[in-house]
């Protein structure tokens, strides 16, 4: 892991050469950008701006102006043509003229007076047309076909009175009514021309009805418009609600749509066919019903702002060098300090903790940066000093762990080994108590054997008591019992000889439990002194070795009670021993002495008291090698069952025994790890120069 870590580090420290390799620009260059942006955009924004402001009041201005142009263009346009509504009226009111309408369609008049009067009607209106070089012709049509029709012109053609012009003039509502231009006219006296038209129906003083109209060439419009310029490219024209063209040089065009769109409001911005943007104006003659119209292109009116343009560039140009004058200064004064940091921070990843800036003389941020660069490495130094010192002392302590572990280790295995053996002796001792009980429960049936004998030597004896007393007349009889009483003494001789043998086996049992015992005890100590010397870790060997030393004190204690009990009962058999002794002689001599019963049967009596009394004396030994079998056999069940429970004790203390030795396996491991790693972490801090 550690291996990974100085991977890690060295990678970390060959990133900043491929970063600094990779940047595309450094902080100096990015300075200059950000100062050179910042002083340009703002000059070359705020002249822009200026550019913009002015060309569009510079348009608007001019977009007033050309609207009162063609407010006082269109009004010229009202003025002029207003004349030949008054030759109109000078029409309708011409008396004289009413009465040669009257006499030249009336019937009671006679044929020349009909021709003289037309004549007068022909006059009459060449000289009102005459007076006038832009008037086309000069009508009067009557609204009923028999009224007739006149023109100064004389050259009318078939009125079509179901035309919309004469019918929206034929109206009595109606004043005066302006017709748009058309070729050839609407009475077809404009040959080869364009004219438009004024008229207005009224009615004669006999009672007809007639409409004056007024033809006008369209040259007359143009005449007026011309001379009026927005701009040197401007164009002036009238159209119609359909936006088209009332008049033109070229005839062709008349009633054709216009170049550019009618304004909405009276006054829009349209991009013409050339691409440019123009000012188009208009305005609406009421009199009329057209337009006059004025279009210009904006880059004319707005061509006094290229010295404001050019004004806004010198002053773009000399910012733009100001500031990369600026820039340059900040750069170096920002760039040269923080590349040196950097050279700095690259030393110092690569371990020389030695190094210092120079600029912390500054009072600006890169003075305070270079201070707290100095603080940074002095409080690295200390710590990579801190921690090498803290390396070495780990590396210390982990040699002695090791070596600690390796001991502890040591001592799991002796306590272990130990353990194994207390173990061991456990079990030895529990089978050795178990053939205890055994010869203890034989014991007890032969104790019961020797109970019963002695009960049968004591009805022996007081029958010979009885025998003795009764004399001579039993001798025969004493030869019988004598010769049974000799068979049952050589039986009691045999079963105290075997009573002994047993009592014999019982001591060498109590023997061998006293060493078992003895060699418990000194493995419960031998335990405590390896659990003492384990230290805390060993407190759990010392309590059970305790326990097992207490077991052990208790085991010897009965052990030497069952042995007095015993020693005492070998006693009551060697002298029951020695009595039966005694009396085998005897029988065997009163065998020989039956016919000397009468001078010894005082003495065989006297010793058949004394017979039975040491047959009570036994009976009362035997009794009390009976209470010390009772007590002999719950001792060994408890001697049994300590040992079973020793057994088990010890197998545990075996079982954690074997724990601590894999525990103390895994310490040691876990010591030598803390050492390599202690020996990693030096070879790592080893690279830094303090």
């Amino acid at each position: 892991m550690l291996s990974a870590l100085r991977q890690k580090k060295q990678q970390t420290s060959s990133e900043p050469h491929s970063k600094s390799k990779q940047l595309t620009f450094s902080v100096g260059v990015k300075l200059f950008i950000i100062i050179f942006c910042c002083v340009l955009i703002p000059v070359a924004a705020t002249g822009l701006i200026s550019n913009v402001i002015s060309n569009r009041i510079i348009t608007d201005f001019a977009s007033q102006s050309a609207k009162q142009t063609i407010v006082q263009t269109s009004e010229k346009i009202d003025a002029t043509i207003s004349a030949y509504e008054q030759l109109v009226n000078q029409v309708i009111t011409n008396l004289s003229l009413h009465t040669d309408l009257f006499n030249a369609t009336n019937s009671l008049t006679s044929t020349f007076e009909q021709i003289t009067a037309q004549n007068s009607i022909y006059e009459r209106l060449s000289q009102l047309s005459y007076s006038d070089s832009n008037v086309v012709a000069l009508s009067i049509i009557g609204t009923d076909p028999a009224a007739g029709a006149y023109s100064s012109s004389r050259t009318l053609t078939q009125i079509d009175r179901e035309a919309d012009w004469f019918k929206l003039i034929n109206n009595p509502e109606q004043k005066f009514v302006w017709l748009h231009t058309v070729m050839e006219g609407y009475t077809g006296s404009a040959a080869n021309r364009a004219s438009f038209a004024v008229g207005r129906m009224f009615k004669s003083n006999m009672g007809q009805s007639y409409v004056v109209l007024v033809e006008i060439d369209q040259a007359l419009l143009r005449r007026l418009i011309d001379g009026i310029q927005l701009s040197d490219h401007s164009e002036i024209y009238i159209v119609n609600g359909d936006n088209e063209l009332l008049h033109a040089s070229d005839l062709s065009q008349i009633r054709t749509g216009a170049a550019l769109p009618l304004p909405t409001e009276g006054q829009s911005t349209e991009t013409g066919q050339d691409g440019n943007e123009h000012i188009v104006v208009s305005h609406y003659s009421e009199k009329a019903g057209w337009y006059v119209v004025g279009s210009a292109p904006i880059s004319e009116l707005t061509a006094q702002t290229v010295v404001i343009r050019e004004a806004t560039l010198i002053t773009i140009l000399v910012g733009g060098l100001l500031a990369i004058a600026i820039s340059i200064v900040v750069a170096r004064q920002m760039g040269g300090p923080l590349r040196n940091l950097q050279r700095l921070m690259l030393e110092g990843a690569k371990g020389n903790l030695n190094v210092r800036t120079r600029f912390k003389e500054r009072r600006d941020e890169i003075g305070q940066v270079g201070r707290s660069f100095n603080e940074m490495m002095e409080q690295i130094q200390g710590l990579v000093k801190q921690t090498s010192k803290s390396a070495a002392d780990v590396l210390v302590t982990a040699q002695e762990l090791t070596e600690s572990a390796k001991e502890t280790a040591q001592s799991a295995r002796e306590i272990s080994e130990a353990t194994e053996q207390i173990a061991s002796g456990a079990s030895t001792l529990a089978s050795e108590a178990e053939r205890g009980n055994e010869l203890v429960v034989d014991l007890s049936k032969q104790l019961q054997h020797v109970v019963s004998a002695n009960r049968s030597m004591g009805e022996v004896a007081s029958d010979v008591h009885k025998a003795s007393e009764r004399g001579t007349e039993y001798m025969s009889q004493l030869t019988d019992k004598t010769k049974a009483t000799e068979e049952m003494t050589r039986r009691m001789v045999e079963k105290v000889d075997q009573l002994k043998e047993s009592t014999s086996s019982i001591r060498n049992l109590l023997d061998m439990l006293t060493q078992i015992t003895q060699q418990t005890n000194i493995l419960a100590l031998n335990a405590s002194i390896e659990a003492s010397r384990s230290g805390a870790a060993g407190r759990g060997f010392m309590v059970i070795a305790g326990e097992i030393r207490k077991l052990a004190d208790e085991s010897r204690k009965s052990i030497d009670v069952v042995a007095d009990m015993i020693e005492h009962i070998q006693n009551g058999i060697g002298e029951t021993v020695n009595v039966m002794s005694e009396a085998y002689p005897l029988f065997q001599e009163q065998i020989t002495s039956v016919m000397d019963a009468d001078k010894l049967f005082n003495d065989v009596r006297d010793r058949m008291i004394g017979l039975v009394q040491q047959a009570d004396q036994v009976t009362e030994a035997i009794e009390q090698l009976e209470k010390a079998q009772h007590v002999l056999s719950d001792t060994m069940s408890s001697v049994s069952a300590v040992s079973e429970e020793s057994s088990a004790i010890s197998e545990e203390v075996a079982s954690s025994s074997a724990s601590q030795l894999e525990t103390s396996d895994a310490l040691v491991k876990l010591a030598g790890k803390l050492e390599s790693l202690s020996g990693e972490l030096t070879e790592s801090l080893k690279k830094f120069r303090l």
